[in-house]
């Protein structure tokens, strides 16, 4: 093994038995997605191994990501000298190291913001409020173009026959080759959803690559935890009931000028159906940068339908202050409470 290491392998079976601190656990993680285009490094690796790491990369990114108050675009950078001090690896796996962490860049957004991102291949991405997406510079040396998505975004991706754009999400993995679609998956909501407007795209439960699902456009995957999910299929839905989880094929709803109900946040639209206004105050939360709480929980529950464009938040709770009464109270700068 040109790159083999007693230490190495030594920390990676600590990583997989839960032993290692921090610092050891980014390590083997950057390690594994240094070399995750490099299958003469990795297949030196048993594959249970290899897939084990994989699914925990995914989850730990997914669980160290919540909203906060750093909000700028990074460079996912390693720490050679730590790696070498740990590992003793020679300056050609220092050197392929450097070079691979300098080609990944993170995006995070704050409540009330938004960004237009275009990656080297000519895929456009709108993100949204509150989301986090993880990508490299350049798809040149990989066999896939990956990204990892936390939030909501939507995706024109750019058309590669032989090079599939996979997204990974805490609860979902698309798969495209060219096509656009909103991609939504926000930890503290229930559901997760894909909607395609125009394309097709292949579908599955993040980890179950077994049960692959088609998407056509006009069409939307819904996933959402059946003991505590508040989604409502629709009657010509096609409902699956997979390992902790259940997934709807359906219709998405449009607007009465065609645009679609998954898509309206682009427009600073916001649709209400029959919702809590505990879901309510997430949405608004996410499109104008406040902190709301809820000091009733018979006001949490209460449901409303409206549609808002452009409008003050001010405007928008007095609106739905007339269909069932509650008090507003501003404590702070962008903090809100109602009760």
């Amino acid at each position: 093994m040109e790159h083999h290491n007693p230490r190495l392998e030594s920390l990676i079976d600590k990583y997989l038995k839960g032993k290692c601190n921090k610092e050891e656990s980014e390590i083997v993680e950057n390690f594994f997605e240094s070399f995750a285009s490099r299958p003469d490094i990795l297949d030196q690796l048993d594959p249970e191994k290899q897939h084990e790491i994989k699914r925990r990369i995914q989850k730990n990114i997914i669980k160290k990501i919540s909203p906060g108050p750093v909000r700028k675009i990074r460079m996912i950078k390693l720490t050679v000298a730590a790696t070498v001090a740990l590992f003793c690896i020679s300056i050609a796996y220092q050197y392929l190291y450097q070079n691979y962490s300098s080609k990944n860049i993170e995006i995070s957004l704050a409540n009330g913001q938004q960004r237009h991102i275009t990656l080297e291949d000519g895929t456009k991405i709108t993100l949204n409020a509150s989301s986090r997406i993880i990508y490299p510079h350049s798809f040149e040396d990989s066999s896939k173009r990956e990204v990892i998505l936390i939030g909501e975004a939507f995706f024109d991706v750019a058309k590669n026959p032989k090079k599939p754009f996979v997204i990974h999400t805490p609860r979902m993995e698309i798969s495209v080759l060219g096509t656009a679609f909103n991609v939504r998956d926000y930890e503290n909501e229930t559901n997760a959803e894909t909607a395609l407007i125009r394309g097709k795209v292949s579908i599955w439960k993040t980890g179950h690559t077994d049960k692959k699902f088609i998407l056509h456009p006009n069409e939307k995957f819904v996933i959402s935890n059946p003991a505590i999910h508040n989604h409502v299929p629709s009657t010509n839905s096609k409902v699956v009931s997979l390992q902790n989880a259940t997934v709807a094929i359906q219709p998405f709803l449009s607007n009465q000028d065609g645009t679609a109900l998954e898509t309206e946040w682009m427009l600073k639209r916001m649709t209400i159906r029959d919702e809590r206004l505990a879901d309510i105050v997430l949405k608004l939360e996410r499109m104008y940068g406040v902190e709301i709480q809820i000091l009733s929980s018979k006001i949490a529950t209460q449901r409303f339908s409206a549609t808002f464009e452009n409008e003050d938040l001010d405007n928008i709770l007095k609106a739905l202050q007339t269909v069932y009464y509650f008090q507003i109270k501003k404590t702070g700068k962008n903090q809100i409470q109602l009760f």
